[in-house]
């Protein structure tokens, strides 16, 4: 197709192309396609302008996410919407928040911006950032370095408000110690359960009541739609070389690869943890600061590392082992605890050090030196790696090929698979479920029910099954949904007429029970009555999973008895069963038996949560406080 159009734009063909571009323009202006005001602009916020393009490329990345997310359940009529809404609001909410962080002073350097696009990953080639890989997926997903480039900044200065926010967040020790009560309070209960299959009636399963039902639920008998596919495969697996390099050529991809077997350098520590809580008042920093200190100076007196580590250290994990952390290099701790490790000398011990956990006392013991093996030990691992480097550039030189030839003949896979030198695969018949083989794959199973794929019978654009894998498919065979008869569906439809009367025959004779227990009913009575058992667990707690979870979650939604009475309840559980529970005790853990490092890691999780909701209300207010349009028009 694109080779027909390079040839054709000659002569005649070309000029009439020509024309047909220019009657637009003439009969409507060139403003009405750039103006702020038309249909280049999806939203403003203050004034600012969200162009339609980027909602374009925001609506195209979150429906691909919930493509991948869903699998073959993606249904373009419900979802679709949802997506271009969601692109909108993330569009704007962005935009208000990125306002908002100017207006508080917050920026952000040309380097940090350069410095995080380098740390990605997918912008990497053997380790290292790859302007060249770069370009060509920004190009591929079309966008411009410099719209990529200012998106990155605004995510930085967003998460710089973020931080700001939602790292400030204050809880105290009672809200920790309030959580801790209901996190770790246990009931003790007695539950007694009207099993579904006592009430079971056939005799509700009249013709009468299956052809109602049927005409009732019609949309709910039918067979499902079905595709079977065609579909070419690159696997770099499948693309394994077994030439052997010479020495000169293994020598020379050794040397351009020497920093890969280099061993970092590792030191072994100990260390003395005098914990301080986040938020903490600078008297209880101070108090803390000086506690290591006193710690610091017995040390320099000459007591045992190891000793005043067990005794004092806050950290549980090492403090058992007398401090010591074991050999780690670079990137492991927080730079302060690191940039002191590094400047010292085996042996030495640090003065109070200060990080987000507190104040660190650091002992080194050991240096592991920067090592580098040499060509013989990994001369195997180089062999593999230079002919996957062959297997990998072959197979992105074929993936090309697939791309384009599959993109300029849509309508077969013939000139696609004869490009690759790859033969064209089929599978079975499956549903929006999924099938055998590589119709398991939910990528693929939503790229064959996909618009383009199913109605408009295209090839489907690349799919990528996992590293250096990608298929090409389109629809072979298509079977429409069809309504079963009611011959085909009538077993199915009595089984279901016996089980809902079951189900709502033993929720009623459950809540009649209940009631009389309520009203003052004996429990041994209403066991002996129903033939039935009730059941005692003592000490149960919220995550309790020895017993059905609707009969716990029922439970720790109870109101608390009156001490030596009951409060009784019931619920229905997920098999239909109906389940009364008796609570008798409640007991609740003041959280004096928790450990420090417990609450600790309770209190950060807390703050963490509280911050989250800090920030979501800030952001509330920067919404109310803005002025926001949509162009519905546009989207």
């Amino acid at each position: 197709m694109l080779k027909f159009i390079r040839e054709s734009m000659q002569g005649i063909i070309a000029w009439t192309i020509i024309i047909l571009l220019i009657i637009p323009f003439a009969l409507w202006g060139i403003n009405k396609y750039f103006d702020g005001g038309g249909p280049m602009v999806a939203a403003t916020v203050n004034g600012e302008e969200i162009s339609v393009q980027a909602y374009q490329q925001a609506y195209n990345n979150q429906r691909g996410r919930m493509r991948e997310m869903l699998g073959a359940k993606y249904d373009p009529a419900i979802y679709d919407d949802i997506a271009k809404k969601q692109a909108i609001d993330d569009l704007v909410q962005r935009e208000i928040l990125f306002q908002n962080a100017t207006d508080m002073g917050l920026r952000v350097s040309a380097e940090s911006v350069v410095q995080t696009i380098q740390s990605f990953d997918e912008f990497k080639a053997d380790g290292k950032f790859s302007n060249e890989i770069y370009t060509r997926t920004l190009q591929s997903q079309g966008e411009s370095p410099f719209g990529f480039e200012n998106r990155v900044q605004h995510s930085i200065m967003t998460q710089q408000l973020y931080s700001a926010v939602a790292n400030t967040a204050l809880v105290t020790d009672q809200a920790v110690d309030t959580a801790l009560s209901l996190l770790e309070q246990k009931r003790n209960i007695q539950y007694l359960t009207l099993p579904m299959s006592n009430y079971q009636d056939p005799g509700v399963a009249t013709d009468e009541a299956i052809q109602a039902y049927y005409d009732k639920h019609k949309e709910n008998f039918m067979t499902p739609e079905k595709v079977s596919i065609e579909y070419v495969e690159l696997n770099v697996a499948n693309l394994a070389t077994d030439k052997q390099p010479t020495d000169e050529e293994l020598h020379q991809f050794y040397e351009e690869r020497k920093s890969q077997f280099a061993v970092a350098e590792e030191r072994r520590t100990r260390h003395i943890l005098i914990a301080v809580d986040q938020g903490a008042d600078a008297a209880k920093v101070e108090a803390a600061r000086k506690k290591a200190e006193d710690i610091k100076a017995r040390l320099d007196k000459g007591e045992k590392f190891e000793d005043l580590a067990k005794k004092y250290s806050d950290d549980p994990g090492s403090s058992k082992l007398g401090g010591d952390l074991g050999y780690f290099g670079r990137g492991f701790m927080e730079p302060a605890f690191e940039d002191a490790m590094f400047s010292m000398k085996v042996g030495e011990v640090s003065d109070p050090i200060l990080t987000s956990f507190g104040f660190h006392i650091i002992k080194l013991e050991d240096i592991r030196a920067e090592k580098s093996k040499s060509f013989d030990e990994v001369k195997s691992d180089l062999i593999k790696d230079y002919q996957r480097g062959i297997a990998e550039r072959e197979f992105f030189a074929l993936s090309e090929k697939l791309t384009q030839m599959a993109y300029e003949v849509p309508d077969s896979l013939n000139d696609a698979a004869g490009a690759v030198n790859v033969p064209i695969k089929t599978t079975e018949l499956f549903d929006r479920n999924g099938g055998n083989g590589i119709a398991k794959n939910p990528k693929v199973v939503a790229a064959a029910f996909s618009d383009d794929v199913l109605k408009e019978k295209y090839n489907s654009e690349p799919i990528e099954l996992g590293e250096n894998h990608v298929l090409v498919l389109r629809v072979k065979d298509h079977v429409d949904s069809q309504q079963q008869t009611l011959d085909q569906v009538k077993e199915k439809i009595k089984q279901q007429l016996i089980q809902d009367a079951a189900r709502e025959k033993a929720k009623t004779a459950g809540e009649a029970l209940v009631q009389r227990l309520q009203g003052g009913a004996d429990l041994t009575a209403i066991a002996k009555e129903t033939k039935l058992e009730w059941k005692t667990t003592e000490g149960l707690k919220r995550a309790d999973r020895s017993i059905d979870g609707a009969i716990v979650s029922k439970a720790f939604k109870m109101t608390k008895p009156e001490q030596g009475k009951s409060t009784f309840d019931g619920t229905e559980l997920a098999n239909g069963d109906f389940a009364i529970i008796d609570v008798t005790k409640v007991e609740s853990d003041t959280g004096q038996k928790t450990d420090a490092a417990q609450k600790l890691s309770l209190k950060r999780n807390l703050a963490s949560m509280q911050g989250q909701t800090d920030f979501g209300n800030l952001l509330t207010i920067f919404k109310q406080n803005s002025k926001i349009q949509i162009k519905q028009d546009s989207l």
